[in-house]
């Protein structure tokens, strides 16, 4: 093992918390300790201080996993086990994070010498990934997507898939057989806003509770042009639509019309795939252009196929 850089440790040390990723099924599946593989292969759990370093973590070593992870935030004097701040012995070349740099070679990580008791988690955050795969941030949920279990979305906001036809078709032009329909709990929160995208299915929104949101049509050329206008929300005697259609190919974006919160359901015909989802990426969006996979001169939709 390599030994403490003397490189910002008296500050490092004096946090109590520091992050831990792992997959959401591990989590919230197990009862007991949590005992990584790495635990038992290099004698301690990997941990990181701080989001930004999480992100450069899971860009490198998670990109291309499929199952979700979770963040755990652990209090470190719950713990009945040491925590050493080191430098790694095993050197990995961390990507660059979304709006920032991987941390120094010298940089020390905390290291979990023991399992990680299920009391010494305090908080868990959830990974939002845009397409490609990049993990762009540590999300905390808040009250309504906490309540409803919801999970960040690639487009903006949360979400959670809660029901398919159970009937499968092959529609015109598909090469497979798809269910027919499925639906999905999507929350907007103040200031979040769902990016332009567009989906082989048609979709109905409904409104569920709370603002009205606004739902800009792009058309469906090769980029979003706005062409019209809804709101979807629940004062119909002010022109608010409790449903709006979105036809299979049109671009569309949303956002809370007001500082309140939004939740709908959308729901899609045939049923909702990733690999159907087309988003335009944002050249504003500091690093996630730049993200490893991403050249700069790419075209700025990306396609989830």
């Amino acid at each position: 093992m390599a030994p403490v850089s003397s490189w910002g440790v008296a500050g490092l040390m004096a946090m109590n918390y520091v992050l831990h990723m792992t997959e959401l099924s591990r989590w919230r599946e197990g009862t007991g300790d949590l005992e990584p593989e790495t635990l038992r292969t290099d004698g301690f759990v990997y941990a990181s201080p701080n989001e930004h370093t999480m992100l450069a973590v899971a860009n490198t070593l998670h990109r291309h996993a499929r199952e979700p992870f979770c963040v755990l935030v652990i209090d470190t004097l719950r713990l009945s086990c040491e925590v050493h701040w080191q430098v790694p012995a095993r050197r990995i070349t961390l990507v660059d994070p979304p709006g920032g740099t991987v941390p120094d070679d010298d940089t020390p990580f905390p290291h979990i010498y023991g399992p990680i008791p299920r009391e010494s988690v305090v908080g868990v955050r959830y990974l939002r990934r845009e397409p490609p795969g990049v993990f762009t941030s540590v999300d905390q949920r808040g009250p309504t997507a906490e309540a409803l279990d919801l999970f960040p979305h690639p487009e903006g906001g949360w979400f959670r898939h809660t029901w398919s036809s159970g009937v499968a078709a092959r529609p015109r032009g598909y090469g497979a057989e798809r269910e027919t329909a499925s639906a999905m709990q999507y929350l907007l929160c103040a200031g979040d806003r769902c990016r332009w995208h567009r989906l082989r299915s048609g979709v109905l929104w409904s409104f569920a509770r709370g603002g009205p949101a606004i739902i800009e049509l792009g058309g469906d050329g090769p980029r979003p042009e706005a062409e019209r206008r809804h709101v979807l929300g629940p004062h119909v005697e002010a022109g608010q639509s409790l449903q709006v259609p979105v036809p299979p190919g049109v671009w569309q974006t949303l956002r809370p019309m007001t500082a309140e919160e939004t939740l709908a359901t959308a729901v899609a015909s045939p049923a909702f795939a990733f690999e159907d989802l087309e988003v335009v990426q944002e050249r504003h969006r500091p690093g996630v252009a730049d993200a490893p996979g991403v050249p700069r001169q790419r075209a700025e939709t990306l396609r989830r196929r």
